[in-house]
């Protein structure tokens, strides 16, 4: 075959195939892809994990196939997380199969956000991404996008209801601190851990206590009784006010539950009680 014939052949065949692949373009219709429905799968003080349920649609005669997909979450306009999803999910030919993407968010990852909506009731979220399904023509990517609301996590609400006070010994007293806990949740509030120090009169009477705070159901309240006991010789006229029924008690430290941590400033005045 002489050199020009095989130019011949080649631009002869460089031609059916682009004529093959306008053909096969032609007769290929895109797949498509529909949110059936958006639903927040769990929602706890560690985080909420956000479910999205998809439908991929194939008009094509052939099978077709999941090759990538990905996902990016934002709360409150700030970004929150990103990942990829599974690939290879088979798409039936002039049929449709369910494509779920599940988003877990941590609240520790969006603290600061969680923290500025601590007056607020719900926080905005954003999911959008892409799947890119494996077609004669090439990948095509088809994009999803949901915008929703989540409730604001809330740590416990904690009030200083009272205190008791009984002589242990010549040089000690026993003080008996009643905390009310209120969740203000719609889900069950998991164990939660009070670390503070406790002032009277401005003086500081027991530092580095620590107590943990029993499970609370949806919209539940409990009295937790935090026991202390007290030297007079360490602690001198701070304490012996507390004898007499007077002064002032400040239970100062924080809260921390799941991924959140919150401080707690209570006040008693023994004088108004």
């Amino acid at each position: 075959m002489t050199r020009l014939a095989a130019l011949i052949c080649s631009a002869i065949l460089l031609s059916a195939c682009a004529e093959l692949q306008r053909l096969t373009d032609l007769a290929f219709a895109s797949p498509s892809l529909e949110l059936e429905r958006a639903t927040i799968a769990a929602l706890d003080l560690d985080g909420a994990t956000i479910r999205l349920d998809l439908t991929l649609k194939n008009p094509n005669d052939v099978a077709l196939e999941v090759a990538q997909a990905s996902w990016r979450l934002e709360v409150e306009e700030a970004e929150a997380g990103a990942g990829k999803l599974p690939r290879g999910l088979a798409i039936p030919s002039r049929g449709t199969a369910p494509f779920a993407v599940e988003v877990r968010l941590r609240w520790a990852d969006v603290a600061r956000v969680v923290e500025q909506a601590r007056q607020r009731e719900q926080l905005a979220y954003r999911i959008s991404g892409t799947v890119g399904v494996q077609t004669p023509a090439g990948v095509v990517a088809l994009a999803f996008r949901h915008a929703g609301q989540l409730p604001v996590p809330r740590l416990p609400g904690l009030r200083l209801a009272g205190a008791s006070v009984e002589l242990a010994s010549l040089t000690e007293l026993d003080l008996q601190l009643a905390l009310e806990v209120e969740n203000a949740n719609a889900f069950v509030l998991p164990g939660a851990t009070l670390g503070y120090e406790l002032l009277v009169n401005g003086v500081v009477v027991a530092t580095g206590r620590e107590a943990r705070l029993a499970p609370l159901p949806a919209h539940g309240e409990a009295r937790l009784t935090l026991p202390l006991r007290l030297s007079l010789l360490g602690v001198g006229r701070a304490a012996a006010s507390l004898h007499g029924g007077s002064g002032e008690l400040c239970l100062r430290g924080s809260v921390r539950a799941g991924g959140l941590e919150r401080p707690v400033d209570l006040k008693l005045d023994l004088g108004r009680r």
